[in-house]
């Protein structure tokens, strides 16, 4: 009785998959969503660069209780980028006006956002050695340039038809942005550790 019912399920399921009209795109994610993915992280950046900012230090072991908004604000960029790495992995190829979109909003938003907060953190560079936390600074650090790479390769697999132009825009946005963590990690790596 179970093998027929399942059977049956199986043919009726398949049945209306062929004739069910989905368009190729139906339910993946596309270059809208890859947009919000970066106006997520651009978000989490914002709000990690204000606590920043607002970081005074603290002696050890206070700072690590005090740090831990810090290490809460590095978590939600790290979770919203893996978001958006799934996202862009599950997508097929943008259209030509997504690619678009994606650079343009990447120029707007975390190629200025994430470039700031990194001159910002190097300020705070007083404030995490008195509390130890340099070696905390360079681990998230390096964990965000990860994010970074891994993200912006997922996305770049899905222009293959954008404008050479648009994509020239967009690699040198990448490339900014790399270079601005990447700094940022080698002067703590080279203040603290």
């Amino acid at each position: 009785m179970l093998l027929s019912d399942a059977l049956l399920f199986a043919a009726t399921a398949s049945a209306a998959a062929i004739t069910s009209p989905l368009t190729p795109r139906a339910g993946l994610p596309n270059g809208q969503t890859t947009v919000q993915d970066v106006i997520n992280i651009h978000n989490a950046v914002l709000e990690l660069d204000a606590i920043v900012q607002d970081y005074t230090g603290s002696p050890f072991p206070t700072s690590l209780v005090n740090g831990v908004p810090v290490l809460e604000g590095v978590f939600k960029i790290h979770n919203v980028n893996r978001v958006g790495f799934v996202n862009a992995l599950a997508a097929l190829p943008y259209s030509k006006a997504e690619d678009a979109a994606i650079v343009q909003t990447v120029e707007d938003t975390v190629n200025v956002s994430i470039p700031a907060a990194t001159v910002h953190l190097k300020a705070k560079l007083k404030e995490f050695q008195e509390g130890a936390l340099g070696p905390v600074v360079v681990a998230s650090l390096a964990l965000l340039l990860s994010d970074h790479d891994t993200f912006s390769a997922a996305v770049a697999t899905k222009l293959v038809g954008a404008d050479p132009d648009v994509l020239a825009r967009g690699l040198a946005a990448v490339a900014n942005i790399h270079n601005a963590i990447q700094d940022a990690l080698l002067f703590y790596t080279l203040n603290v550790v």
